[in-house]
């Protein structure tokens, strides 16, 4: 059931998913078997993200106890590819899934769904923090916003990748160029995340920052 729903709602998004269906894709007999073990769609998607983010999150765990025992856990760019890297294999992994495009979908739909409660995101919670207090040449206002975005951007980059490996690119999207292997797309998304993050402001986005600073009411 956890793989059917995934798919389902990988390929036709969350507000298309019917428990029925899912019962009916995953062979059920019994129609409303879904709904008897997981209660409501809700708790279905929290479950179906738990089953997938745990084991990312535990190799998470591991990379980043690795960057603490070498006293590294100030390296932005490393951090990066802690926060992103046990996501990008994962998603990147033969054979193809449904885990990149699950998330973007969920990510987008019902971001709530996803909080840093969850048991498979305690890791990169840790890891997020120490990012953004490495990420020195960003005022401390933008961070949280910039790292957000800069996540979001990986799992849709990511997104992306798996769909085009499972022929449903965007039409046009791969015609007269090869299709990027896992090796490549992997350090590519950390690298581009890292560049995110490391980017200092423009004047103009300082500039922006101060006026919204300047404007809010005071306390």
């Amino acid at each position: 059931m956890i793989d059917a729903a995934e798919r389902l709602i990988a390929e036709r998004g969350l507000a298309a998913l019917s428990l029925r269906e899912v019962a009916v894709e995953a062979g059920q007999r019994n129609h409303s078997a879904v709904q008897y073990h997981f209660g409501s769609r809700d708790s279905l998607v929290e479950a179906i993200f738990d089953a997938r983010a745990t084991p990312i999150d535990a190799a998470r765990e591991v990379l980043l106890a690795e960057l603490t025992a070498e006293g590294a856990v100030g390296d932005l760019a490393r951090l990066c590819d802690v926060a992103v890297r046990p996501l990008a294999e994962a998603v990147a992994a033969e054979p193809v899934g449904w885990y990149g495009r699950f998330l973007a979908e969920v990510s987008r739909a019902e971001p709530r769904l996803l909080g840093l409660d969850r048991p498979g995101m305690a890791q990169l919670h840790r890891t997020s923090l120490l990012v953004m207090e490495a990420m020195v040449a960003v005022p401390q206002p933008l961070r949280a916003e910039r790292l957000k975005m800069a996540m979001r951007s990986a799992v849709q980059m990511l997104a992306d990748h798996e769909a085009e490996r499972a022929g449903e690119g965007r039409a046009g999207a791969g015609r007269g160029r090869p299709q990027a292997s896992g090796e490549v797309v992997v350090p590519h998304v950390v690298d581009l995340v890292h560049a995110m993050v490391s980017a200092p402001p423009s004047p103009a986005l300082v500039h922006a920052v101060e006026r919204s600073m300047l404007s809010r009411p005071s306390r």
